[in-house]
């Protein structure tokens, strides 16, 4: 089985306080769990997620992809009909399953169709507790119980969620042990939260990071996520009802906006996660064929390629973008780059400074070293001028 990336030691917020009662009397407080897992998946850009159990070592590049994750099934009220959705879209998922919850032949007969419609069947512990607080012992059983599970519906377990994500760095050393790759996600759609609210209302005492606006819409919550990261891995629960209602128009809301869907162990879409060296990362300026190729983004947009013919040529050529106004991001190792217009003046886009990295323009096929000014927009940049790398 394929490892997780090495393990980094990093700060948490602090010590759960108790609520909520586990399978074995074990206290967990699910507000204050769930809230620390959401400063988690908000940490940095470092590809690194240390000893975490929510962060993602691949945190950009999705391209408008998309991973659906399941916890805490098989339920056998609700689980079935998030199966015939996937199905109706052709949609390959993955399930974190509880072992204890795998209580007969109704939930065995769940695990099969799972796997049988090529869905990933993976181990979210026995009894849902907060694994950075049990004994070794309790840990060794609640990762073996589910293990054996997985196993005896013919499933090859290959990946772990903690509960809530909450992990240490000993409680992570003895899963990626086992041979398993801890998977965290990027995107929590907090469907438990509006589960809890009568009527579907999320309440701030119970999840304080939706915003007011979204209190009543989780699928209204859950896109804004998506666009913001441009894709990822999406935690729902298959546990609820209201996850069940949304999924539909979730999906053809994610499709009509052009998002694909990949498994957890989509190499392309999640390379460091596989333990596969990425590829190399396109920036500003970086020679590209298609949208896709250009795997970064801004805080507030995804980059495409920008094609063009250079003047005389007869052949079309392309160089990575963004989107801008006023200013633009840079990248270690790269051009520095600038915000400028393409198109006349109504839209600006991003575009390398001549540099010595580009020998001056030189080696993005198709530009040339040119004076021009900043594109401001809606913004609050003052103006400037710069030599930039633009198409002939």
């Amino acid at each position: 089985m394929k490892r997780h990336a090495p393990l980094f030691i990093l700060p948490f917020l602090s010590v759960l306080p108790l609520s909520a009662c586990g399978d074995d009397g074990h206290d967990v407080d699910e507000t204050a769990a769930f809230e620390e897992a959401f400063a988690q998946t908000e940490l940095g850009k470092s590809d690194e997620g240390g000893c975490s159990g929510v962060v993602v070592p691949d945190r950009s590049g999705f391209a408008r992809r998309v991973a659906l994750t399941f916890d805490d099934g098989p339920n056998p009220a609700t689980t079935p009909a998030v199966l015939d959705i996937l199905k109706e879209h052709g949609i390959r998922a993955t399930f974190f399953i509880n072992g204890s919850r795998v209580r007969g032949e109704t939930e065995r007969t769940i695990l099969a169709r799972i796997l049988a419609e090529g869905h990933i069947l993976a181990n979210h512990s026995q009894g849902h507790l907060d694994l950075k607080r049990v004994s070794a012992d309790k840990l060794a059983s609640e990762v073996d119980k589910t293990h054996a599970a997985i196993l005896e519906a013919g499933g090859e377990p290959e990946f772990f969620r903690f509960p809530f994500g909450s992990a240490s760095c000993a409680a992570m050393r003895h899963v990626e042990d086992k041979g398993y790759i801890v998977t965290g996600w990027h995107i929590d759609s907090a469907d438990w939260c509006f589960a809890k609210g009568q009527g579907g209302y999320c309440s701030p005492a119970t999840f304080r990071y939706v915003p007011d606006a979204y209190r009543r819409d989780l699928e209204g919550y859950t896109m804004s996520q998506v666009r913001a990261k441009n894709g990822g891995i999406v935690l729902f629960h298959d546990i609820h009802a209201n996850t069940v209602e949304v999924l539909p128009r979730l999906i053809a809301t994610l499709e009509d906006e052009g998002y694909t869907f990949v498994g957890v162990d989509d190499e392309a879409t999640f390379p460091r996660l596989n333990g596969v060296p990425p590829p190399p990362q396109l920036f500003v300026g970086d020679a590209c064929g298609e949208d896709a190729e250009c795997n970064f983004a801004s805080a507030s947009a995804a980059a495409m390629c920008h094609r063009f013919s250079p003047e005389g040529a007869d052949f079309e050529t392309g160089m990575c973008t963004l989107p801008c106004e006023g200013t633009c991001p840079d990248m270690a190792g790269k051009s520095p780059t600038f915000c400028v217009s393409l198109d006349g003046g109504a839209t600006g886009r991003c575009v390398a400074k001549a540099h010595e990295v580009n020998a001056e323009c030189a080696a993005i096929l198709g530009t040339t070293a040119t004076m021009a000014d900043r594109f401001i927009g809606q913004s609050s940049a003052r103006p400037a001028t710069a030599l930039v790398c633009m198409p002939q």
